[in-house]
């Protein structure tokens, strides 16, 4: 400070703990160190008590001597937590060849999980890999190509009649015995609306899909006159209570000799099979392809669908055979559609 008038006056000040303070100024430490940096300072300013600080900050003594034993005071980061990551890492294993080949395969199979998918690189291509490595190829690549929408549904009424109903114990006791039917509606934009009637035979899972313009029992008898052509009549016929399954229909099986089960109303799980089916044709097929606008260009792409479905695609419910694969042990064959 000088005497003189006019001369310029500076006043400095030295703040408590500056040189700490200006050495963690530029210090950029993550949420966890912080809250460690504050325990050791806590028991070196306050404490100097490992027990006593431990439990203020409901901390154990593992935790403490842990952090205090890495901490330096010249270098803060030093209470970061260190990678976790392994030395070695494992390397993949297969090529870009095998990625493009479970590209092309989710492309044209977009709803093939990767046990499926195992199983078809390993029969039609002789790749070995687990369907483990082929989910993380999906994961990592995005190889996600469903064109799924949300579709309008319409429920027909269902008149109040006298049905057989199912039996409790009803089982198939052979190949080609018991046979699932129902009818599902199919909403086409620009089109209006069309219909698949789908049967199933529960033990072989060969199905009989039939497409038909009308919701009528006599585009049902239609389709269950391709259902005896395939499975023969020594058949039962399991189906809801749809309208479409009385009248003409039901009238053709009774001529044909042939027994007709109700399910329970409202209960979808006394025939799970067709249900099944019907999730993995709009799935697969539907959902896929919208191009269609007629009946017959509609049974063209469901018949595309069931050839793939009977010869190429893999079943969980068949120890991953397909329904041809599972016929051929049984002497029985399926003809293409």
């Amino acid at each position: 400070m000088s005497n003189r008038i006019g001369s310029s006056t500076i006043y400095r000040s030295i703040l408590p703990n500056n040189r700490a303070l200006n050495r963690l100024n530029n210090v950029q430490l993550s949420r966890d160190a912080r809250f460690r940096l504050t325990v050791i300072e806590h028991y070196l300013f306050k404490t100097k008590n490992v027990s006593l600080t431990c439990r203020h900050f409901a901390i154990t003594r593992s935790y403490f001597y842990k952090w205090y034993k890495r901490y330096n005071p010249g270098y803060l980061k030093s209470l970061e937590s260190m990678s976790t990551r392994p030395k070695q890492v494992r390397s993949v294993t297969y090529d870009l060849d095998f990625v493009r080949l479970i590209r092309k395969l989710r492309t044209d199979y977009p709803s093939y999980s990767s046990k499926k998918l195992a199983v078809v690189v390993n029969r039609d291509y002789g790749y070995d890999y687990s369907y483990g490595t082929i989910g993380r190829i999906i994961q990592k690549f995005k190889l996600y190509f469903s064109k799924a929408i949300r579709l309008r549904k319409r429920h027909a009424t269902a008149k109040r009649l006298v049905r057989i109903r199912k039996p409790y114990n009803l089982r198939a006791v052979k190949p080609h015995s018991l046979i699932e039917f129902d009818m599902k509606h199919i909403w086409m934009p620009g089109a209006g609306t069309r219909y698949a009637f789908v049967a199933v035979d529960v033990v072989t899972k060969q199905a009989v899909i039939h497409a038909g313009g009308t919701p009528s029992s006599a585009q049902a008898k239609l389709a269950l006159e391709k259902v005896i052509s395939a499975f023969g009549s020594d058949i039962a016929i399991l189906n809801d209570n749809g309208s479409e399954n009385l009248g003409k229909a039901q009238e053709f099986l009774k001529d044909q000799d042939i027994t007709q089960y109700f399910a329970r109303p409202r209960t979808p799980k006394d025939k799970p099979h067709v249900e099944n089916l019907i999730g993995k044709l709009q799935l697969e097929c539907l959902d896929e392809d919208r191009s269609a606008k007629t009946v017959p260009e509609l049974q063209t792409q469901i018949n595309h669908w069931l050839n793939d479905y009977h010869f190429f695609r893999p079943h969980q419910a068949l120890k991953y055979l397909t329904p041809q694969e599972f016929c051929d042990t049984l002497n029985i064959t399926i003809p293409r559609a």
